[in-house]
């Protein structure tokens, strides 16, 4: 810390910077300048710079000479202190730098100078919806916001990015007085009170607000269709009458509009954060939330860091969900952090899932964690019946092997919907020569490319996304011997066409729905309908509701179950499930076909006989005979640069430091994937018996920095995966 000649102060604070270092700054605060509280933001003097900080202590003295800080940012605290004490655990149990921990907590805006604004959110409302208004040929932007107004009637400030209106389309509206503008007020539907609860229900909701004010996990287990939202819904309804506040997270964006409809209709205002609400509106209900303005709040993993005045329960839906994992930079698990956070803010946490993940059905086992079970539907809808449909010897089309097809025709002859899960988007999968075996390959990542078929014919590398031109000849040996191998969504789409030309197709995958809009219309008009076929991703599997679906046909599910990562099981597992749940949610019982070229695979037999509690009792097994996670304690090490020989050097360093203690390690070597976006990638996985004997090991090598700038490393504490 640079010497810097000031006055008096009238007092001292410790500031954490959004930046990659591991310790904070002691800053003077000036004379006559009230000390800010701990949460408040100030602008201090970095280096040449200026940066945005939080205070998080204040001190008596300081062993340094102190530069001032600049600016008080903020009136109050924008950042509770227990976030702040949440960012340092962080720190310590992911072995991350503690400036960096924050750049993550905190929103874009809350790192510039700006301050917060706690204004109403504005709604914009059609005049009149049979109105046609004069737009311009090319004025497309306007075409698509009056559509989307129409469809919807208003349209709130928050929903603007997500819906893809643009503001200036709006104003070009309302200054023609097609639409009004007011400020947006909670509107509570009367029609939709709390539902009478099954028994079930009443037990688990009786169970939680019991234990309202109280640091308590529960496992709130219960098959697809069984009613968690409403258990949600009532107990947060509690929370609310106490004059606390609410947050519930969902895995990922496509799943807060549904969600976000039930509580509106509920509660009316719900506050709404994830990567597509605009930074300046996120930074501004941060600010609302952390002053009590808004009680309840939905959000993807990063709303877990939301400061509030108040909080009564954290709920994480679909908690087996991995997309709570964050991927890089602070890879922390936001299901955990909220385990963490309830606890330390003496409040429930509700993990709600039909397939909940192993670690807390072994939590629940253990006594950490409560487990409430939901185990019927509500009214007469029944659970599917599963069938293993052996293909080892059964002629297949586009992917579908005939007594798929069949039974897809009989559901759809009788007016019924049907999905197919592939977890494969694109044509083929494989693009090779068969003269001289020449694969087309990602030029920056070790993968192989997947052929798109339309609406252009291309190749795509599905990791970083780079796109290349199919070419028709081998680039190697020049004959025009191309084979296309494997089957994606857009091959079952087409099979299915040639098949049932009669009958209503939709893909839902990232190629087909490649904004959130897109994908609310293609749902909206599933749910419309009674007929059609749904080919799609894991994304048709994730908590939407789509009552006419009676049969379910799984693609390529061999391919988790034997997958070189130990979770992989689990994953598919869960999936199978999860897509499962929507057949059969109405008065029509569904039935499930799971395509298999390995029939007597004992993880997807135990799952078909005895369900997913079979399927669970079965990888338990494997995973303690194996002292895998959740017998085991395990963190991964991965390097990565442009030049393979640095990479690996530093990380057989790293696990060198790591083998001096009681550790088992094992590695380096190459991550299943080598080369990332033109990275070399070498990993070493440590496993350890005890969770304190590995955060000890860890803690000795957090620091250690590569000779070459040009490697990048992070340690992955409690990894989703080992890709």
């Amino acid at each position: 810390m640079q010497p810097m000649e000031s006055s008096q102060p009238s007092g001292i604070v410790r500031v954490v910077v959004p930046r990659r270092v591991w310790d904070c700054y002691d800053y003077a605060v000036p004379t006559n300048v009230p000390i800010p509280a701990v949460g408040t933001r100030v602008r201090v003097p970095l280096g040449r710079s200026r940066v945005t900080g939080i205070v998080v202590e204040h001190l008596d003295q300081s062993g340094f000479k102190l530069k001032e800080l600049v600016k008080v940012l903020d009136d109050i605290p924008l950042v509770s202190e227990d976030v702040v004490e949440l960012g340092r655990w962080l720190s310590d149990y992911y072995h991350h730098p503690l400036g960096s921990v924050f750049e993550t907590i905190l929103p874009p805006g809350a790192r510039s100078e700006r301050t917060a604004k706690t204004r109403p959110e504005q709604v914009w409302a059609l005049v009149d919806s049979n109105a046609n208004p004069k737009i311009r040929a090319n004025a497309h932007k306007q075409r698509e916001a009056w559509d989307t107004l129409v469809a919807h009637g208003q349209v709130r400030e928050s929903q603007l990015k997500h819906l893809g209106i643009q503001l200036s389309a709006l104003a070009k509206f309302e200054s023609k007085g097609l639409v009004t503008r007011r400020d947006f007020e909670p509107q509570f539907t009367k029609s939709k009170e709390s539902l009478v609860p099954t028994q079930e229900q009443q037990t688990a909701i009786e169970a939680i607000s019991a234990k309202l004010g109280e640091a308590e996990t529960f496992l709130l287990d219960g098959v697809t269709g069984s009613g968690k939202t409403e258990v949600y819904l009532q107990v947060i309804a509690t929370v609310l009458r106490q004059g606390q506040q609410a947050l519930v997270l969902v895995p990922e964006i496509a799943i807060t509009p549904q969600m976000t409809r039930r509580f509106e209709e509920r509660f009316g205002k719900v506050a709404v954060l994830h990567s597509m609400v605009p930074n300046a509106r996120r930074f501004d209900t941060w600010a609302q939330i952390s002053t009590g303005q808004l009680s309840v709040v939905i959000g993807t993993r990063s709303a877990i860091f939301v400061p509030f005045a108040n909080l009564g329960v954290i709920v994480v839906d679909e908690e087996h969900d991995s997309s709570y994992k964050q991927g890089d930079s602070l890879r922390y698990s936001a299901r955990d952090t909220a385990v963490f956070r309830a606890n330390r803010l003496s409040i429930p946490c509700v993990l709600g899932s039909a397939t909940p993940s192993l670690e807390s059905i072994n939590n629940a086992r253990n006594g950490r964690y409560r487990r409430l079970r939901l185990s019927h539907r509500p009214g007469m809808a029944e659970l599917p019946t599963f069938h293993v449909q052996d293909i080892r010897n059964t002629p297949s089309i586009g992917g579908l092997s005939e007594p798929s097809l069949h039974r897809i025709r009989e559901h759809v002859e009788r007016d019924e919907q049907v999905l197919i899960l592939i977890n494969r988007r694109g044509y083929a999968t494989q693009y090779f020569c068969q003269s001289c075996g020449w694969v087309a390959m990602c030029a920056n990542c070790d993968v192989k490319l997947t052929w798109h078929s339309f609406p252009d014919s291309f190749l795509s590398c599905h990791m970083c996304g780079q796109r290349y031109q199919a070419v028709q000849e081998c680039p190697d040996c020049g004959k025009a011997d191309i084979v296309k191998l494997g089957v994606g969504t857009q091959q079952i789409e087409q099979t299915l066409a040639g098949k049932f030309p009669d009958v209503k197709l939709f893909r839902i995958d990232r190629d087909s729905v490649s904004t959130n809009r897109r994908l609310e219309t293609q749902f909206r008009q599933l749910q419309e309908t009674h007929d059609g076929i749904l080919i799609g991703t894991q994304m048709l599997a994730k908590g939407h509701h789509f009552p006419n679906v009676t049969l379910v046909v799984v693609i390529a599910a061999d391919n988790g179950f034997l997958a070189t990562d130990f979770r992989g099981p689990e994953r598919t597992a869960q999936l199978i499930v999860q897509v499962a749940g929507r057949a059969g949610r109405a008065s029509k019982r569904g039935e499930v076909w799971i395509q298999s070229f390995d029939p007597d695979n004992p993880d997807l037999n135990a799952l078909v006989e005895t369900g997913y509690d079979g399927f669970v009792e079965t990888e338990l097994k494997i995973r303690k005979d194996a002292r895998l996670p959740p017998f085991g304690y395990m963190a991964v090490v991965l390097a990565e640069g442009k030049d393979a020989g640095n990479a690996e050097s530093f990380c057989n360093e790293v696990l060198a430091e790591l083998r001096k203690t009681e550790l088992t390690v094992l590695g380096p070597a190459s991550a299943p994937i080598q080369r990332v976006e033109s990275q070399f990638r070498f990993q070493g996985v440590i496993i350890a018996t005890h969770r304190s004997e590995l955060h000890a090991g860890l803690k000795t090598v957090e620091r250690m920095r590569p000779r070459s700038s040009l490697v990048r490393w992070s340690i992955d504490v409690d990894p989703a995966d080992l890709s």
